[in-house]
């Protein structure tokens, strides 16, 4: 009997997520760079050519475990976006959020993250997970601006940048460090992003 178009694309679409976690496995057990493509198609038990049908390259299942990164920390931010509080305390709260994923991931974001530093370390080359929670950022400063509770003597893109750079200090510091104080460092930054944002005396 033939199978259904249904039936095929569900079956296809579970060999797909089967490379995906198998690949996501061996990256944490192992690094991305030490994982071979023949590796991960044993681990998910498909042959090499399935994997191809799939994935085009081994990069290909590292940018597509990034663009989750990216969009999980825009989504937070969006969220945000959607609650009416300070700039300060909306920041504070994906701070707190951002932390709390990164650690549920045991360690794969790290790994992915830190390949893409490597990969992105030419000229020009920007982390997509940077340009993705700019807009956001940027409308959580001005929104603050208009309520009163940011200081509107900067361009509300400068303070973003400003809110983005701090916090990706600290990132940068955990992925270069593992014992980097991680936690520590982000209240210490936010802190700091909280003196900087608030507004000056007239």
């Amino acid at each position: 009997m033939n199978e259904t178009p249904g039936r095929r694309e569900r079956k296809k679409r579970a060999r797909r997520e089967r490379i995906y976690e198998a690949a996501r496995q061996l990256f944490l057990e192992q690094g991305y760079a030490a994982t071979t493509v023949e590796q991960i198609a044993e681990a998910a038990d498909v042959a090499q050519t399935t994997f191809f049908n799939h994935f085009q390259s081994k990069d290909a299942v590292l940018r597509e475990m990034t663009g989750e990164i990216s969009a999980h920390l825009e989504a937070m931010l969006q969220q945000e976006l959607a609650t009416s509080d300070t700039a300060e305390r909306r920041i504070r709260r994906f701070a707190t959020q951002a932390l709390r994923a990164l650690g549920a991931t045991e360690g794969l974001a790290r790994e992915v993250l830190l390949e893409l530093l490597r990969k992105a370390s030419g000229p020009g080359t920007a982390l997509p997970y940077l340009a993705s929670v700019r807009e956001p950022f940027t409308l959580i400063v001005r929104e603050g601006q208009s309520a009163g509770d940011v200081r509107r003597d900067l361009d509300p893109t400068l303070l973003a940048e400003l809110v983005i750079g701090l916090l990706n200090t600290a990132l940068l510091g955990w992925l270069n460090d593992p014992g980097y104080p991680f936690e520590k460092r982000m209240t210490q930054f936010v802190d700091v992003i909280a003196e900087l944002i608030r507004p000056r005396p007239v």
